[in-house]
């Protein structure tokens, strides 16, 4: 699994952003994306495709309160985005780049 340098940046602001309120939820936080990340390279195909995109682009799953875009490279997955679950998010919001 790679992280993209936007993603990695994402997950750390937003777990520094819990982390200054109650560094006990930011922990807790972390440790729930890892395992859902473990969980997710033994069944990549379970995420959902992102609504917003349709079918044949990002993946997602969601960890409350965040949202992790990603794509399946058949022998790799790429964490590509962390957002929030209430954000809202389109083809607008953030560059696309095929060669990830």
């Amino acid at each position: 699994m790679v992280w993209t340098e936007p993603a990695a940046e994402q997950f750390a602001e937003r777990l520094d952003h819990i982390g200054a309120f109650n560094p006990d939820a930011a922990r807790a936080l972390r440790r729930k994306v890892d395992a859902s990340l473990r969980r997710l390279l033994e069944h990549p195909e379970r995420g959902r495709w992102v609504p917003e995109f349709g079918p044949g682009f990002y993946r997602e799953i969601l960890v409350r309160p965040l949202r992790i875009l990603y794509e399946d490279h058949g022998t790799s997955l790429a964490i590509t985005y962390v957002h929030r679950q209430e954000e809202a998010i389109g083809p607008g919001t953030f560059p696309f780049d095929p060669e990830c």
